[in-house]
C-alpha cells in the first residue's frame, strides 16, 4: 500500500474512534528527560544512519539485500529497515563497520480526528507483530517494552499539529526532515512541530530521514550519530539520548556553548541560524552574495531576555540543510 492509501485508511479509521481516555498532555507527562548531550564534546565517533528505510516487505522497490547494499555503498554504517507494520530478519548482514537495525513503520490512530500517527520503531526483536487495534500510547509502550527506540515521523505530511504530538508520550525524537516527504508533496521539512514541541517542555531530538521507498529518496537526509563504537547499544543509547545531528547535505564540524555565546563550525554554507524559544530572537549570520562561511558565533549572554534552549540550523547553497539538536541553558 502507498502512502496516499495508508493516508486514506487512517483517516477512515480515525474518524470512527475516539481516544480521549488514552490522550497525554506534555505539561503532565514529558516525553524525555529535559536535557540532551552536545554530541560534539561527547567521546566517540560519528557513524553515518539511514533511520527510515522500506523494501519489498512493505511498499518499497526493492527487497532487503539490495536495500542494504545500496546505503553499505554510500557509505552509511547505521541502517535500520522500517517496513510498514513488519520486521526483518536482519542478522546475516551485519559487517565490521556496518550495522544493520531491526525496525518498523507503525500507525496508530489518533484521538483528534486526524490522520494516524506514523512512528519508527528502532531496534525490535525478530519477529515482532502489533496489535493494530491499540489505542495510540499503549502501541508506543508495547514497542518501548521491548527496550525499542520510538521517533515521530513527518508530522508535516500527516497533517499533524501539537494536540497530536501531545497526545502520546515515549518518543525519542522527531523527524525534523523526510525526504521523500519533500520531494512527493514539499511538505519534509517539520522544524516547526519540533519547536513547538521544544516549547512546551518535549526535549527531543531531531532526526533526518531518506523514508526510502525508491531510489530517488536515497541519500538525501541522514542522521550523524556520535557514539563509542559500533554495536547496537552504543547506538541505540546515543540515538535516545539525543547524541547526533541531523542533515540533508551540510557538514556540522563543532558547536558549543561558552560564556554567554555560542559558536558553529561547519562546511561550506550560506547561511547559519541559532534558533531559540519563544518568539522571534535568535540571530542569522548569511554569506555575502556568491560567498560561503563555514563558521559563526552569537552572544546571546549579554541580551535582557532569558533563553532555554538555543539550537543551529546551516543552509548551504543547494539549499540543503542541517540541523544540531537544542542546547539547554541553565535557568536563569
Amino acid at each position: 500500500m502507498d502512502r496516499r492509501g495508508f493516508m486514506m485508511l487512517a483517516g477512515g479509521l480515525a474518524a470512527q474512534l475516539a481516544l480521549s481516555s488514552h490522550r497525554v498532555l506534555a505539561e503532565s507527562a514529558p516525553a524525555s528527560a529535559p536535557s540532551l548531550p552536545n554530541p560534539f564534546l561527547q567521546e566517540g565517533r560519528w557513524f553515518k544512519a539511514a533511520f527510515h528505510a522500506h523494501t519489498t516487505t512493505s511498499d518499497g522497490n526493492v527487497d532487503v539485500p539490495t536495500r542494504l547494499a545500496q546505503y553499505r555503498e554510500r557509505g552509511y554504517h547505521v541502517v535500520a529497515i522500517t517496513d510498514h507494520w513488519k520486521t526483518n530478519d536482519l542478522s546475516q548482514y551485519a559487517e565490521e563497520n556496518f550495522l544493520p537495525i531491526v525496525g518498523m513503520e507503525f500507525h496508530p490512530r489518533t484521538g483528534t480526528g486526524a490522520p494516524s500517527h506514523h512512528f519508527v520503531a528502532l531496534n525490535l526483536p525478530h519477529p515482532f507483530e502489533l496489535d493494530r487495534n491499540l489505542p495510540a500510547q499503549q502501541m508506543v509502550d508495547a514497542v518501548l517494552a521491548t527496550g525499542a527506540v520510538v521517533i515521530y515521523a513527518h508530522p508535516y505530511w500527516t497533517a499533524h499539529s501539537i494536540p497530536e504530538m501531545l497526545e502520546v508520550t515515549g518518543y525519542s525524537g522527531v523527524e525534523v526532515f523526510n525526504a521523500g516527504c519533500e520531494l512527493e508533496c514539499g511538505r519534509g521539512h517539520s522544524s516547526v512541530h519540533w519547536d513547538q514541541l521544544l516549547n512546551k517542555g518535549r526535549i527531543v531530538g531531531g532526526l533526518a530521514t531518506d523514508d526510502v521507498h525508491g531510489e530517488i529518496e536515497l541519500n538525501r537526509g541522514w542522521t550523524m550519530i556520535k557514539a563509542p563504537s559500533l554495536d547496537v547499544a552504543s547506538i541505540m543509547k546515543a540515538v535516545r539520548e539525543g547524541s547526533y545531528y541531523a542533515s540533508a547535505g551540510p557538514e556540522i564540524l563543532d558547536c558549543r556553548i561558552e560564556e554567554g555565546v555560542i559558536r558553529v563550525t561547519t562546511g561550506p554554507v550560506r547561511e547559519i541560524k541559532f534558533v531559540v524559544d519563544g518568539a522571534g530572537g535568535g540571530h542569522v549570520a548569511r554569506a555575502k552574495p556568491g560567498e560561503t562561511i563555514t563558521s559563526a558565533e552569537w552572544t546571546f549572554g549579554t541580551s535582557r531576555r532569558k533563553y532555554r534552549w538555543i539550537r543551529v540550523e546551516v543552509i548551504d547553497e543547494q539549499d540543503n540543510h542541517a540541523w544540531t539538536n537544542p542546547l539547554l541553558l541553565p535557568p536563569a
